[in-house]
């Protein structure tokens, strides 16, 4: 065959793209092969789990979903992890893999849960799900350059993270001064409530360890109520528009008037009651015993408000 003859490089161009194609067939098959191996791997030490009186068989996938998802919420976090991983070995699936990276997570194997992810995500590298996962893996085990990794991959995505930034330049701040390219723009963790005025509680509370006064002098009159747990125990509430909270301790009388707890308080005439706080999730309307920016059930951020409780004062 004339190698000028046109039919030739048709010829040539199709043996080209075959051998392409070929190839690339068969790395998919080489990584899956290694990515399959190295989380089978990471698996392998939740194989010994039983579970009493269940046989698992591949018409009652929805049903085992269903089950683990029960285990999950009494927190038997072993049982759901044997069910996922049967699960996982007959379906392969991305979705079964991230729910075991998130029970690994709730049950507190960290690095476990962050192995998985990264195997998740070297197969899907923009996982948005996956990455918000690894940022509360982070959270826990403190990696702020990580963190700010993933919020750039979402600026990149263009995905709106607002919360998540604030309180990653918060924490940046907290930890002392930030001069990499994500803080651009703010100097200060001064600067991190001026742009994002809704993390005003946790900067509050940074205030109350190192500038009282600059924190009295922000809450409100509406607000005072609102952060009351942050300073009801504090020695230095100053009179003018606190001096309901300082009439109940009995420091000076006052005609405002309060919330019901409030108001009990300062009529009795012995200390005999005080009060203790409790914290609700606007989003998931769970109740805790402490406050944390992140709640710890359904994730969300900033989303817990006080609870103002009366009780028996200890004496």
């Amino acid at each position: 065959m004339n190698f000028r003859d046109p039919l030739f490089h048709v010829i040539a161009f199709l043996v080209i793209v075959l051998v392409f194609i070929v190839g690339y067939i068969i790395f998919e098959k080489v990584r899956n092969y290694f990515r399959e191996k190295n989380i089978n791997k990471l698996l392998k030490e939740f194989d010994y789990l039983e579970i009493e009186s269940l046989k698992l068989d591949t018409s009652s996938i929805n049903a085992l979903y269903l089950l683990a998802n029960a285990y999950e919420k009494e927190g038997d976090y072993e049982k759901a992890l044997k069910i996922y991983l049967w699960i996982n070995k007959n379906l392969n699936s991305l979705d079964i893999l991230r729910n075991i990276a998130l029970l690994y997570y709730k049950a507190g194997f960290l690095e476990k849960a962050k192995n998985i992810l990264y195997q998740i995500l070297q197969t899907k590298p923009r996982d948005v799900k996956s990455l918000k996962l690894l940022i509360l893996v982070d959270e826990k085990l403190g990696d702020l350059k990580e963190i700010v990794d993933i919020l750039e991959i979402f600026e990149t995505l263009e995905l709106e993270f607002e919360k998540e930034k604030a309180f990653a330049l918060f924490k940046l701040f907290l930890n002392g001064s930030c001069n990499i390219e994500f803080c651009e723009g703010i100097s200060s963790i001064d600067d991190v409530y001026k742009n994002y005025p809704f993390i005003k509680r946790e900067y509050l509370e940074f205030l109350f360890q190192n500038n009282p006064n600059r924190a009295y002098e922000l809450i409100s009159k509406e607000e005072i109520y609102q952060y009351l747990d942050l300073y009801w125990q504090r020695n230095d509430i100053p009179q003018d528009k606190f001096c309901n909270i300082l009439a109940t301790k009995k420091r000076t009388s006052c005609n405002e008037e309060g919330p019901f707890e409030i108001e009990v308080l300062k009529n009795l005439k012995k200390d005999i009651a005080d009060l203790e706080f409790e914290y609700i999730c606007e989003n998931c309307h769970n109740v805790f015993p402490f406050y944390t920016s992140r709640c710890p059930h359904c994730h969300e951020l900033f989303t817990q408000k006080l609870i103002i409780n009366l009780r028996r004062a200890y004496l």
